[in-house]
């Protein structure tokens, strides 16, 4: 199963990323991977000792080139293997990073280089969750594409609810039919006028895993996001 976990900034999508992970890592071989720029995903897993694909100017340079000619299909399929970290509690992180663009436009070497490595994961991985950058822009670049599966994260406030209709829409634009949404933070307001698949009430606990420096799932109550694993499993 291949996920992929959108939604507005600061809705939580980053703590669903890693519970759920560390929740399917107890029975299958889970692999992370952060494709947002603030690099939250790591920190929240609980790993210090990381280094971004975005680092790797000599790598990206050999495999993809520089210049006005690029491959668009670089080889990626040792990259996993070689710089993904693993966890205390058995999940493999991939972080990409952050793309400094300046004049070059969204096409660099790094975007293709990105692309290829994620493309390769959707194909290779048996368990995967992307942690997408948040708002929509990362809809329009596709990188998403081939997932299984995308969930909306929501929180109580009417912008974030608009940004996860958006989601859904752009999702189906680039194949992607499986979009659910997801109330983080739930409190009972009437604000939300389509299905939702979750409702994770608001828990101080996360907040404290946080200041603390920990997994959120060490100490925040499992039960709401164990039921949403179960109901990805029966999607």
């Amino acid at each position: 199963m291949k996920i992929a976990i959108a939604g507005k900034g600061g809705v939580g999508k980053t703590t669903v990323t890693a519970v759920l992970a560390y929740l399917f890592a107890k029975d299958h071989e889970v692999l992370a991977i952060d494709c947002d720029p603030s690099m939250n995903l790591a920190f929240t897993l609980g790993v210090k000792d990381f280094k971004p694909l975005s680092e790797l100017k000599d790598v990206i340079q050999e495999r993809v080139g520089r210049g006005l000619v690029y491959k668009l299909n670089p080889k990626v399929d040792d990259i996993v293997e070689k710089y993904a970290v693993e966890n205390e509690d058995g999940i493999k992180l991939l972080v990409l990073g952050t793309i400094n663009r300046g004049g070059e436009g969204c096409f660099c070497p790094e975007s293709a280089f990105f692309r290829a490595v994620l493309r390769h994961a959707i194909l290779k991985s048996e368990l995967l969750l992307l942690d997408m950058d948040a708002g929509i822009e990362h809809l329009g670049r596709g990188t998403a594409k081939g997932v299984d599966l995308m969930l909306a994260i929501v929180e109580p406030n009417l912008k974030s609810v608009e940004t996860a209709k958006k989601i859904k829409e752009l999702a189906k634009d680039i194949g992607i039919e499986r979009v659910y949404y997801v109330v983080n933070k739930y409190v009972p307001v009437d604000i939300f006028d389509f299905e939702v698949l979750a409702k994770i009430p608001f828990d101080r606990r996360i907040i404290e895993a946080d200041i603390r420096g920990i997994p959120p799932y060490k100490i925040c109550n499992l039960k709401p996001f164990e039921e949403l694993k179960e109901k990805l499993l029966r999607t």
